[in-house]
């Protein structure tokens, strides 16, 4: 066994006390853990809010996942109650004390989906990319580039809440008792099950979504009492401090999903920004007016590249182009 000093230099991380719960630790693992537990009151908590989230996750497993568990899970599990019973009997009363720790020091349930519904993950995609991402609950987001998306770690029990700034577009997972949320700058979409793209850019005040499947309601955030409930195929803006409902096939505002910029409708600077963000690039435009854009409808492949999209956009618009290949600018003139 390893002396008092080796094991006090044992370091007590989070994976350490995880292996801990599955039974997988040594004897001088366990005893350094309960001596670390002893040293602070902020190691007891820290553990204590370990263990709730071990245990919680347990408690979350499907029955068919926990009824067909190998074999060995039951060996661990033994072993596991053999470990807290040598605690508890632990003749030294500071071995002692830390046992009564294991097994009384805990929080509800609750309590712990509380503390994790409050403690934020974020996913930041990096210009010129994009990303597929499936929440807990089964809910795909497609997030283009540029966007951030901040989730709990465990939903609410009765909500689920997400905060993006960006453009993504979301595929709910459908819960009845637990309404789907997207916060954004200009306002928060409520869905029980359904299908929509939104983009929030608070830099530019800009703010749009559009529905394929279901139904969703939007409610301003500087007046919740303002809401507009959308149906499929249509799309709603954010203009001049107010919002403006339409009707706008999905499947035109949603191509970017497939890797297509749609660039119908756009004046010439805001397509050189959505060019900026979904390539990569700095785009500078050096003239004194905007050019305008000899067509209404059109769509580039983001994997044709930044060059092939420029010369498209140059058959219906009069400006010309260079690339600085030290830099990476494209100043358009």
């Amino acid at each position: 066994m390893a002396t008092v000093k080796d094991i006090h230099n044992l370091e007590v991380t989070d994976d350490l006390i995880f292996k801990f719960f599955r039974g997988d630790t040594t004897e001088d693992e366990e005893n350094r853990i309960r001596l670390w537990i002893a040293e602070d009151k902020a190691n007891e908590k820290r553990y204590n809010f370990l263990h709730d989230l071990y245990d919680a996750h347990l408690i979350s497993a499907p029955m068919d996942m926990i009824e067909h568990y190998p074999a060995e899970a039951g060996v661990r599990s033994h072993r596991r109650k053999n470990i807290f019973r040598r605690t508890v009997v632990a003749v030294s009363g500071i071995a002692a004390a830390i046992a009564l720790v294991f097994v009384t020091a805990t929080v509800s349930r609750d309590m712990v989906r509380s503390e994790m519904a409050e403690t934020m993950n974020t996913i930041e995609v990096p210009a010129g990319k994009s990303m597929d991402y499936i929440l807990a609950d089964g809910t795909l987001i497609k997030l283009n580039s540029g966007a951030r998306l901040q989730y709990p770690m465990a939903f609410a029990k009765d909500r689920r809440e997400v905060r993006l700034e960006g453009e993504a577009y979301f595929d709910v997972a459908h819960n009845d008792r637990q309404p789907f949320v997207v916060n954004t700058f200009a306002c928060k979409i409520e869905v029980l099950g359904t299908t929509f793209s939104v983009n929030a850019d608070a830099e530019s005040g800009k703010f749009s979504a559009v529905l394929a499947e279901g139904s969703v309601k939007l409610s301003d955030i500087s007046d919740p009492d303002k809401t507009i409930v959308m149906e499929p195929d249509q799309k709603v803006s954010f203009s001049n401090g107010r919002f403006i409902l339409y009707d706008r096939p999905a499947e035109l505002e949603m191509r970017w999903t497939e890797g297509i910029i749609d660039i119908g409708g756009l004046p010439f600077d805001e397509l050189m920004k959505k060019l900026e963000k979904s390539f990569g690039v700095e785009i500078v435009i050096d003239r004194d007016t905007l050019p305008a854009i000899g067509f209404t409808d059109g769509r580039i492949r983001i994997s044709d590249g930044i060059e092939d999209a420029l010369r498209i956009l140059q058959q219906g618009a009069d400006f010309t182009w260079s690339k600085d290949y030290r830099t990476g600018v494209i100043t358009i003139r």
